[in-house]
């Protein structure tokens, strides 16, 4: 009862952030069912950590769904922005599925680590203005589009702090970059599910593959009631205030992430 309780809790809590800030929650997601799958079911932390990408990345699909054709009913998704990017993120969501178990747990420890401090960076990080246009090269943007998903794959997040920022220094409309980056994680999140469940098929009562059920069930449904209650309840929140929490929040994790193992 304890862990679901800490779930429904925490869904709650990201749907806040996310419907306050559009951010989605798998840097939260992974540490928590990690320590969950640890501290209730006696998991190695190697065990756990896996689980932990896994499901964030299945639940980035219940939220991508509904972002996605939202920001395509809101004519937020450019179709020829999409194309230079979208092979490289299928194939990069496909190579990070195949190799993800076969990865250092070590190295996913402390990648995960590092990005926390860098989303934190983004958060706080003034944004720019751009003045001129920059064409998006083909094989420049693939290549992107496949590094990010790699990237995104190997945290357990959709990436839309990496594309948002990149698509914006580009010159694309802040609102379209959200809606394509909110695409991307969409596929980002149903392939590499699909991959990593075909490489690690082995089920039981509570996990589907590396899936921790509950989690989607009591951690990811309950967040997506939120993210459009706390629109409403907390939009009085200064922005500044609330980025604030937020990075000092990511920080927290990566140092509790590197003082655990």
């Amino acid at each position: 009862m304890l862990e679901i309780a800490i779930f429904i809790f925490s869904g709650f809590f990201i749907g806040t952030l996310a419907g306050l800030f559009g951010i989605g929650g798998g840097l939260i997601i992974v540490p928590i069912v990690t320590y969950s799958l640890i501290h209730f079911h006696g998991y190695a932390f190697e065990s756990a950590l896996l689980s932990g990408i896994a499901t964030s990345l299945a639940s980035i699909i219940f939220s991508g769904i509904t972002a996605t054709l939202t920001h395509i009913k809101n004519n937020n998704v450019d179709g020829e922005i999409f194309k230079k990017y979208v092979v490289g993120v299928i194939v990069g969501s496909i190579l990070i599925g195949i190799y993800l178990t076969e990865l250092r747990i070590d190295f996913i420890k402390y990648f995960f680590i590092i990005y926390t401090f860098f989303a934190a960076f983004q958060i706080m990080a003034k944004k720019k203005e751009y003045a001129s246009s920059t064409k998006l090269a083909m094989p420049f943007s693939q290549s992107i589009g496949f590094i990010f998903a790699i990237i995104s794959g190997l945290v357990g997040i959709g990436g839309g702090t990496l594309f948002v920022p990149h698509l914006v220094k580009r010159n694309v409309p802040a609102k379209r970059a959200v809606g394509i980056a909110a695409t991307f994680g969409l596929i980002i999140g149903i392939t590499t599910t699909i991959v990593i469940y075909l490489n690690n098929p082995e089920s039981s009562n509570h996990q589907l593959g590396l899936i921790y059920l509950p989690a989607i069930l009591f951690l990811t449904l309950p967040s997506l009631i939120f993210v459009k209650l706390s629109a409403t309840w907390l939009l009085q929140l200064p922005d500044a205030t609330i980025k604030k929490w937020f990075a000092i929040l990511l920080i927290s994790i990566g140092i509790f992430m590197a003082l655990t193992s």
